[in-house]
């Protein structure tokens, strides 16, 4: 299996991938991930990272000026790029349907502590995680607040032949925001990622979340993905939900980052139907995640502008001192069920959480392992 990555030196290799909670990680609604290959092994990173293990000193640093590929909760997709000896940062828009393509944002990071620092970007906080991954935000287009950001050191791509996707085919949960008419709502569902890159989205019909994933599902959306060299991303295009799965036609609606997080793929898609209609979604792998695996401190970000610290460990977990009671693969594999003070849905993969409240709150977060 190789991989291209985004970083200066673009090689093209791949580290055994492993795909969520140590299998494989997945665009998936059944029960246990389905992959259209057999399993690479394990090798995932949970939530305890290594940076900032010494005071003052990032051992996240980049050694050089270094570009993160990834994207913000307004479905933007976005490069960011960050010089080690300034800490000077340039935020470039690769597609948004918010602001023209490549205009910028700049400024430079100020340490707080360890791997977190303050930005110019109206609050956000951004966190060097281990394994390559950047969490911050963006100031909004109004400019009144931030909108999250994740962006990956390295990708996965397939631009050499063969074009396949059978690497990274996976079945998934997904979890994200949707803002639609001025309205900023949750997204939880289910899908699975083909050989081919069709893809596959379904929800519950009754709860309108997770579900086994299933070909058949009556609650449905499709489309499929393919590599655009200029952007080093996958363009996605929706297709015929009452359609077969083809990989021609549709209608361009956003982008699909495959980021990696040391030898664990998690894909970012960024939603942009139109000016009124975008998101962002995270998915990991739809199997079994065993308690302890994303064990760790995380850094937050939320789709309300907000900052945090979240600690998880085993079936408890707290963030800004609200704490939940956790029970794993409910209602789904791979999907945690927090109840309590706080109460809403997680998923992990590779020292990265994204998580859906029940009720109140910020409609969609993001913790890096910290």
């Amino acid at each position: 299996m190789t991989i291209e990555h985004s970083g200066a030196a673009r090689e093209r290799r791949l580290p055994a991938l492993s795909l969520m909670a140590g299998a494989c990680l997945a665009l998936s609604l059944q029960g246990c991930i389905q992959r259209d290959h057999p399993d690479s092994g394990s090798g995932d990173t949970g939530g305890g990272g290594d940076g900032g293990t010494t005071p003052g000193v990032c051992a996240n640093l980049p050694a050089a000026l270094t570009q993160y590929k990834g994207g913000d909760a307004l479905g933007e997709e976005l490069t960011l790029s960050l010089d080690p000896a300034t800490l000077a940062y340039t935020i470039t828009v690769d597609a948004s349907v918010q602001r023209a393509a490549a205009s910028t944002r700049s400024g430079t990071l100020a340490q707080v502590d360890g791997c977190t620092y303050t930005s110019g970007e109206s609050g956000a906080v951004f966190t060097l995680s281990a394994n390559g991954v950047v969490e911050g935000g963006v100031q909004t287009p109004a400019g009144d607040s931030f909108t999250p950001l994740l962006a990956f050191r390295d990708t996965y791509n397939n631009a050499d032949a063969p074009t396949a996707f059978n690497d990274v085919a996976l079945i998934f949960n997904a979890v994200g925001v949707q803002t639609e008419a001025g309205v900023t709502s949750s997204y939880a569902g289910s899908g699975r990622l083909r050989n081919a890159g069709t893809v596959q989205f379904c929800t519950d019909a009754t709860t309108g979340g997770f579900t086994v994933y299933s070909s058949s599902c009556a609650d449905t959306a499709k489309g499929y993905i393919s590599y655009n060299a200029t952007h080093d991303a996958f363009d996605f295009y929706t297709t015929d939900p009452a359609g077969s799965a083809v990989t021609t036609g549709g209608t361009l609606s956003g982008s699909v980052i495959l980021g990696e997080a040391g030898t664990t793929i998690v894909p970012l898609q960024l939603v942009r139907n139109s000016a009124t209609s975008f998101g962002m979604r995270i998915l990991t792998l739809q199997d079994t995640l065993p308690s302890g695996t994303a064990d760790g401190s995380y850094a937050v970000v939320d789709s309300a502008g907000s900052n945090a610290d979240a600690s998880w460990s085993g079936d408890a977990f707290t963030r800004a001192g609200s704490a939940a009671t956790l029970a794993y693969d409910t209602p789904v594999p791979g999907v945690v069920e927090a109840s309590g003070a706080l109460s809403g849905h997680l998923i992990y993969a590779g020292g990265v959480y994204g998580f859906v409240p029940a009720a109140d709150g910020a409609a969609f977060e993001v913790g890096v392992a910290n």
